[in-house]
């Protein structure tokens, strides 16, 4: 994968993340060598241990994230793509201001109605809004989805397009909500097309697992 390549062709794509879960920190030091600065984790546990034995690179928890394990993650994450409630946004601003640490937060919708993803519902996005403006160091920075599970990539583009429109319209009153994280291997290219100015990637990068 040519990043510089990509952000020529879509100039409001930002960072690749490379989701390296379950890859060996000997691995993560290999695509760190080609270029890549953004790793993406899923479990609190496994982010702590990895992050504390490379430097230079800037980590982003891309996982359900539980309140319990908030410290943790917040003790070394820059970005936390997963903010799915009020509760967990709460628990993030309290664990952040503990060690004076701004994390930047990106608030995980789900449009597709699939019971196994987690995020926002349409209707509780405003009430969200609402408790983060007030938040001053879990950082609102914009909005991240998954793409439904199909191979139907008319209804991609639909979750992806509708996606990138809440986050233009959110934009409009705060400032801050400007990126767009969405898109993974498989159809990274129609968020990319959409507006993505984030994508979360792995077996593109590392292989398969």
């Amino acid at each position: 994968m040519n990043v510089d390549e990509l952000k020529q062709q879509y100039p409001l794509l930002k960072t690749v993340v490379a989701v390296s879960k379950t890859h060996p920190i000997e691995r993560i030091r290999e695509v760190h060598a080609l270029g890549f600065c953004d790793f993406g984790e899923n479990k609190a546990q496994e982010l702590k241990e990895k992050a504390g034995r490379i430097d230079g690179v800037a980590w982003h928890f891309i996982g359900h994230l539980q309140t319990n394990k908030v410290k943790d993650v917040v003790d070394v994450a820059s970005w936390i793509h997963s903010v799915d409630s009020v509760k967990l946004l709460k628990e993030i601003e309290k664990q952040s201001a503990k060690i004076n640490k701004p994390v930047h937060v990106l608030m995980q919708i789900n449009l597709t109605g699939e019971a196994s993803k987690t995020g926002l519902k349409r209707e509780e996005i405003e009430s969200f809004l609402k408790e983060a403006v007030s938040c001053k160091y879990a950082t609102l920075r914009g909005v991240m989805v998954i793409g439904p599970t199909t191979d139907d990539h008319q209804r991609i583009r639909e979750a992806f397009k509708e996606a990138k429109s809440i986050q233009v319209g959110i934009q409009k009153n705060i400032p801050s909500f400007q990126e767009c994280s969405m898109g993974m291997s498989h159809d990274y290219q129609i968020a990319l097309e959409e507006g993505a100015t984030m994508i979360r990637i792995g077996t593109l990068i590392f292989g398969e697992r």
